[in-house]
């Protein structure tokens, strides 16, 4: 039942003559926005509220990607519903630039300007302004006074309030004259590949352009595989038998289901004999058997580092020596196992950013020795951990920079720091960026490898790269294209997870948050690794950390640090510590909230000290 045909998106032709203002004004005024909202806001990937307060911000959102295509001059833009790894009640709108990518920042402005609009009369002085630049940035494509032409791809979710809300979004866009192609349920990074496949022209030519679902799981598949095929020779190259088959624990969502159609292609490949390195696939938690991302998937596995609970029958006596977790739209991955004590042991997002970067790295060299012709680096954010950072700068000896938290500000930083460019959020959102001098390099070894022996190290080396871009889903963080990588990684190196988690051991760390009268009155640099305001906070954190790294005797070590942000959705300032033991990192972090409550307005009763029960 859950090995369902990929199904064809539908595909709706925008009104011939666009509405009238009166029209579409009704139309806005038939969903208002609601006196509970002071202001929707913008987070990192969109908007997300409960359910029954999105009517609004989904029709003027419609007429949102409508202008924003046009504005592009039809170039051909998303917008995915879905409310990731939030719980069941809630959903929110990613959007989706051309290039496949998070909505250009100042085009986000516009977007909360209109949410946020009181009433038609307002929103609709907005829509004529980006009409007016749309027109007038195509001009020979509007001579009769028309938008350029406009193309906007809807995807969602499963959630069940998901279908009425992705049918405001296609009527509103409709009536700005936009075509809408409606992919129906699909994986955030599924809605992302499309548009920038159907944006041909700003591929990479080594990728073939697939703008379906079946192309998604073919070029990945048919990716995955060739990686695979290269272990037949040089180092590493088998499958452990602790780690042929692979469970999947698709936190009750849409990756569940999507996931599961890799096997049909598998299947496939094993029939023409292409068995080399292919796992078995084990999936479990598929869409209704169980609560929405409720103590499942990434998002609960990585922030309580439990494993996730198997609402599936299929699940019983599975082993657990080689899992994932998919979070609910599946842009989320983490592994996971528990050894033969039955302890849980969690490879998380930063772990994952060592283990692809590491593998690049070695690679690249094979055929560049002197690692000058492709500048590589990994993008973290400050919640990773310490233990990583100094692990990719002293053994990986890549470059290593901290970006502001959001998945949109690492993306932006690796794609403007680095040839290849590696970011993976600890909860397990990223991907790789390969950039134009990496697609010459590759184009210069491939001319200058030709004729040398297929077995060549470097030629090895080269096949492997040479994939990589079409299999690595570039335009946003993909829990399945992350997942294959992975394990190629692991089987190509002949690893498994324990050999994996023992490159390095995590710092104890510790996240809180305090609630404040107005998150305002705190801010941070740019990487928000240390508080510019109260100028008094910053001192007295600092000389926690300082305090916390005698007591630990911290010398030549990892240093204990501790952050504070303002949250971006509610007056509260987020606390992360991290020091060499589990009760330095609670006792920072206590210390942290103490501060935060006493000298940023602090609301209620002072925050009691934190202990971790588990060891």
């Amino acid at each position: 039942m859950h090995r369902n045909m990929p199904t064809s998106p539908k595909i709706y032709h925008g009104n011939s003559t666009p509405l009238a203002d009166a029209e579409l004004a009704a139309l806005i005024d038939a969903h208002p926005k609601p006196s509970s909202i002071s202001e929707y806001s913008y987070g990192t990937a969109g908007f997300r509220y409960e359910a029954g307060l999105l009517p609004c911000v989904f029709v003027r959102m419609g007429i949102f990607t409508a202008l924003r295509s046009a504005s592009l001059g039809g170039e051909e833009v998303g917008a995915m519903i879905t409310a990731s790894h939030n719980a069941e009640p809630d959903n929110g709108m990613k959007l989706a630039d051309s290039h496949g990518g998070m909505l250009d920042a100042a085009w986000e402005e516009h977007a909360v300007s209109l949410a946020n609009a009181p009433d038609s009369k307002h929103a609709l002085a907005l829509i004529h302004t980006l009409s007016d630049y749309a027109k007038g940035n195509h001009p020979d494509a509007t001579a009769d006074g028309r938008l350029p032409k406009m193309v906007v791809h809807i995807g969602r979710d499963t959630r069940s309030h998901s279908p009425p809300l992705a049918a405001l979004v296609i009527r509103a866009a409709r009536a700005m004259g936009a075509t809408v192609i409606d992919h129906g349920e699909v994986s955030t990074p599924m809605l992302h590949h499309f548009v920038m496949h159907a944006n041909g022209h700003l591929l990479p030519s080594s990728i073939p352009q697939r703008c379906n679902e079946s192309g998604y799981y073919e070029i990945m598949a048919m990716s995955y595989a060739a990686l695979l095929r290269t272990g037949t020779v040089g180092s590493g190259g088998k499958r452990l038998p602790t780690t042929s088959t692979l469970v999947i624990d698709g936190a009750c969502g849409i990756g569940a289901s999507k996931v599961d159609k890799f096997q049909r292609i598998f299947a496939k490949l094993r029939a023409e004999g292409c068995t080399t390195g292919l796992p078995v696939l084990h999936t479990v938690n598929f869409p209704g058997e169980g609560p929405l991302n409720e103590e499942c998937g990434a998002e609960f596995v990585q922030k309580q580092q439990l494993p996730p609970k198997l609402y599936s029958k299929s699940a019983a006596g599975v082993s657990k020596e080689y899992m994932t977790s998919f979070d609910g739209d599946a842009d989320r991955v983490v592994f996971h196992f528990e050894d033969k004590s039955g302890k849980f042991h969690l490879l998380d997002g930063d772990k994952i950013a060592v283990l692809v970067s590491s593998f690049i790295q070695d690679e690249l060299r094979c055929i560049d020795p002197d690692g000058k012709a492709v500048k590589c680096g990994v993008v973290q954010t400050a919640y990773a951990n310490g233990s990583s950072t100094l692990y990719l700068k002293n053994v990986v000896k890549t470059n290593v920079i901290i970006a502001k938290t959001g998945v949109k500000f690492v993306h932006a930083a690796a794609h403007h720091h680095f040839d290849v460019g590696v970011y993976f959020e600890a909860n397990g959102h990223g991907t790789v960026l390969f950039g134009p001098k990496f697609y010459d390099f590759i184009a210069s070894a491939d001319a200058r490898l030709r004729g040398t022996p297929r077995h060549n190290r470097a030629n090895i080396a080269l096949r492997r790269l040479r994939v990589l871009p079409a299999l690595v889903n570039q335009s946003v963080g993909d829990a399945m294209s992350d997942m294959m990588l992975v394990d190629a990684i692991l089987f190509l190196r002949g690893w498994d997870l324990s050999t994996w988690a023992r490159l390095y051991s995590d710092m104890p760390s510790k996240q809180a948050k305090v609630k404040v009268a107005d998150r305002t009155v705190i801010t941070t640099n740019d990487n928000e690794t240390a508080a510019t305001a109260p100028v008094a906070l910053q001192i007295a954190l600092q000389a926690a950390m300082d305090a916390m790294a005698t007591q630990e005797n911290a010398d030549g070590g990892p240093k204990p640090r501790c952050f504070v942000r303002p949250s971006g959705t509610e007056d509260a300032v987020r606390v992360y510590a991290e020091a060499n033991t589990q009760k330095g990192a609670d006792s920072l972090a206590s210390e942290a909230m103490v501060l935060i409550h006493k000298l940023c307005g602090g609301v209620g009763e002072p925050p009691q000290p934190l202990i971790t029960n588990r060891l």
